[in-house]
């Protein structure tokens, strides 16, 4: 992977992965319908953020620019925790130490596993 690629991927996963954070502590102190929202707000970002780094195109069908199904065990791990969190009297803290969690260990499993794919404007440079 080039140097420009790998900065790319990098300015990629990190937005990704912070929201993810932001979302599981949002997740974890609140109740419906913020934690609904939030969620929804997150999905959006991805298809967006996906776009806007031709991780979801024409040239990539079939393939998900993702870390396999690492990444979703991870955050059905992190979801998983923030829902059990939820409504108890530690929620407000542990919410977002579980954010704060979240969002590293996401962004550095993506920055191990993750796939990025160069748009056709990088191999052709």
């Amino acid at each position: 992977m080039s140097t420009t690629t790998h900065l790319t991927a990098r300015a990629y996963w990190l937005p990704l992965s912070a929201l993810f954070g932001v979302t599981i502590s949002v997740v974890a102190m609140t109740d419906p319908p913020w934690s609904v929202i939030m969620v929804a707000a997150f999905l959006l970002f991805v298809v967006i953020q996906g776009i806007h780094y031709g991780q979801i195109g024409r040239e990539i069908q079939g393939k998900l620019a993702t870390a396999g199904p690492g990444v979703g065990i991870l955050g059905a791990v992190f979801g998983g925790a923030a829902v059990l969190v939820r409504s108890t009297p530690v929620a407000f803290w542990a919410g977002p130490v579980l954010g704060l969690i979240t969002f590293a260990g996401t962004y550095l499993y993506l920055q191990r596993f993750g796939r990025f794919y160069r748009r056709s404007s990088e191999t052709t440079s």
